[in-house]
């Protein structure tokens, strides 16, 4: 549950400290919702575990790719050098 609300936390960071599309929210918030249910679906049985971890991770797999080359990354480079510390040290936090 913690890593699906940090990625969106990089959406307020950034809408913080520069301007933002919101897509990139929606974005985000479609792919932590996707994580979270398959999750759920494969921990409660309701569908087979291996099926709902894989779509789990390719959740996670698209959430880091708009963090780090799409939209959020672009959002990054035009703030202040500080944000973008902060930004690039929560990507590797959420990475490793």
């Amino acid at each position: 549950l913690t890593v699906p609300l940090l990625i969106c936390e990089f959406y307020l960071i950034l809408a913080a400290a520069t301007n933002v599309a919101g897509s990139l929210f929606k974005k985000l918030l479609v792919g932590s919702l996707v994580m979270l249910v398959f999750g759920y679906m494969g921990e409660a049985g309701i569908m087979a575990a291996w099926p709902a971890f894989i779509i789990g991770c390719l959740a996670w797999v698209y959430m880091i790719y708009e963090l780090w080359a799409g939209e959020g990354k672009s959002a990054c480079n035009t703030a202040s050098p500080a944000v973008q510390s902060a930004y690039n040290t929560m990507m590797y936090i959420i990475i490793f």
